[in-house]
């Protein structure tokens, strides 16, 4: 499905090929599809330790309820503890992304006729060139440690830790929920570590709102599933959003937040880097001290 969307994009104008891929999604937005659908829950998410926030969760579980109402049996699943071997499933997906990053944005940059930056060596001594404008409030410190890498992705560090995160985040993780529990999909509170699994494993998953705390922050679900699992994933997702109807008008609620502190860099920059304690290299492997997908600190 999706590919046949890609391949309309390449032959056709961007307009007609939305209309064109909307009428392939479309097919599977049916009324119905949560009842009897078997939805698993990995309650470790709702927790704070691993990114819940009282506030959202609360709204998510009223999503929950509404998925029951609609015929849909909730069932308790574990994917995986990610904090374990400290922190390992973390660190390996930060040092992917280091040597990912070195490799693709030479590529990118190759791809352009108009800039004098060709590598990411160049984009680090353009920021230190004109710290004023580009790094008044933090620092290029994911830079620095993705150019420290080989930029190689035949290095044995690179493909250890990517096999191991797959491992965890595919076979050991969704994938063994999935069987295990016999699922549909799994679901878990917007802006928690959730957020990590599919996206390391490359399966797709749903942002779903679901309604506003309080004071005004937007909450809801996180639905994600298997390898090409889309079609099950829009029918689950339409059958709430028809029944709930989460769409609020947006308010004007508290005040705008001040401009964040000079971060003091400028002043005391070294000639080739900046420094920070979240992020660094041990034995040429990346370690952080946040989580990547939501920034929250991973309290290690």
């Amino acid at each position: 499905m999706w590919q046949s969307c890609s391949a309309l994009c390449n032959r056709h104008s961007v307009r007609s090929a939305d209309r064109a891929c909307r009428a392939i999604t479309t097919q599977f937005l049916k009324l119905g599809s949560l009842k009897g659908a078997r939805i698993g829950i990995d309650s470790r998410y709702f927790s704070h330790a691993y990114g819940g926030e009282q506030d959202l969760v609360k709204v998510a579980k009223a999503g929950l309820d509404a998925m029951q109402s609609l015929g849909a049996t909730l069932v308790p699943t574990d994917t995986g503890n990610p904090f374990q071997k400290n922190f390992k499933f973390y660190d390996d997906e930060f040092t992917v992304l280091l040597f990912e990053f070195k490799v693709q944005i030479a590529q990118y940059l190759a791809g352009l006729s108009n800039t004098t930056m060709h590598t990411l060596a160049d984009l680090i001594a353009f920021d230190i060139a004109h710290c004023e404008e580009e790094m008044k409030y933090f620092g290029q410190e994911v830079f620095e440690l993705s150019e420290q890498t080989s930029g190689n992705l035949n290095d044995p560090v690179y493909l250890s830790a990517r096999a191991d995160n797959l491992t965890f985040a595919q076979t050991n993780g969704i994938d063994a929920a999935l069987k295990k529990d016999n699922l549909d999909a799994i679901v878990a509170p917007t802006y928690s570590f959730a957020s990590s699994l599919p996206a390391v494993a490359g399966y797709p998953n749903f942002s779903l709102p679901v309604g506003l705390t309080p004071q005004g922050k937007p909450a809801g679900l996180w639905m994600y599933s298997g390898f090409l699992k889309e079609p099950k994933l829009l029918a689950l997702a339409y059958d709430l959003e028809q029944a709930i109807k989460p769409r609020v008008q947006p308010g004007f609620l508290g005040s705008i937040p001040p401009e964040p502190p000079d971060a003091g860099i400028c002043a005391t920059l070294a000639p080739t880097a900046t420094t920070s304690s979240q992020v660094q290299l041990v034995n040429g492997r990346g370690q952080t001290q946040k989580h990547l997908g939501t920034g929250k600190s991973l309290n290690r």
